[in-house]
């Protein structure tokens, strides 16, 4: 059986993170949050946080590895 998470999943939580906390997680942080998840859906979720996050000047550069 598959991962139950997908891009939304990051892209949620990276979202949910940053209002509360100010700080937009690592790769790191994603990976521990999200252990079995494929590495191309946590990829797709970093970039489409980083799609909406580049309009907000406080939010510094996503990148995805």
């Amino acid at each position: 059986m598959g991962s139950p998470w997908t891009r939304w999943s990051v892209y949620e939580y990276m979202k949910h993170r940053f209002v509360r906390t100010g700080q937009v997680p690592d790769q790191d942080e994603l990976k521990e949050v999200f252990p079995t998840i494929d590495q191309t859906e946590l990829r797709e979720g970093i970039a489409e946080f980083g799609t909406i996050a580049k309009g907000w000047p406080e939010v510094p550069h996503v990148k995805a590895n």
